[in-house]
């Protein structure tokens, strides 16, 4: 592979790949990592698959970060995420199904972070508690002074107003 192919592959895939990692679990940080070693290790492979298609270098490539991430999470036991080889089969599967059909995952992001930004403050506060402050249902409880399975049932409730608000929203692009 060439300088100047890789920069074509860079540019065309580095949001999908960081997007996808995020998806799996990785946080930030650690999907900007893997990322670029998703790049550097294809650029060192010893074959390629055929560049040209868009959609085989697309699922090259996701494998590359997917095997990345699988990596590291074995080396970062401590890790919040339990991730394994049937769980990453679903989540790819899901990606290429629900995602892929709408712009790489594109679509989906923008309504999911307009669908986000119009939830009541509360509902806003306890999934950005729950998922960007990784607290507990028990921490949650307190916080909001509901009972744990009054957040897990308030988490389900959000959860699929927010996938019904994006599924309108696509439907609408």
């Amino acid at each position: 592979m060439t300088k100047e192919i890789l920069a074509e592959l860079i540019d065309a895939h580095q949001t999908e790949l960081f997007r996808y990692l995020k998806y799996l679990g990785a946080d930030y940080a650690v999907a900007e990592d893997l990322v670029q070693d998703a790049f550097l290790r294809a650029f060192r492979a010893a074959s390629t698959p055929d560049l040209a298609n868009p959609s085989v270098r697309r699922a090259w490539l996701r494998r590359i970060s997917h095997n990345l991430f699988m990596d590291h999470c074995r080396r970062h036991t401590s890790s919040p995420v339990f991730f394994d080889s049937k769980t990453a089969d679903q989540a790819e599967a899901f990606w290429q199904h629900e995602f892929l059909p709408h712009d790489e995952g594109f679509g989906c992001m923008e309504a999911l972070e307009q669908c986000l930004h119009n939830l009541p403050g509360r509902s806003r506060e306890m999934i950005d508690s729950f998922y960007a402050g990784r607290s507990s249902r028990d921490e949650l409880a307190q916080a909001f002074g509901i009972s744990a399975d009054g957040v897990k049932i308030a988490l389900r409730r959000i959860r699929q107003a927010l996938g019904e608000c994006i599924e309108q929203r696509l439907s609408q692009s």
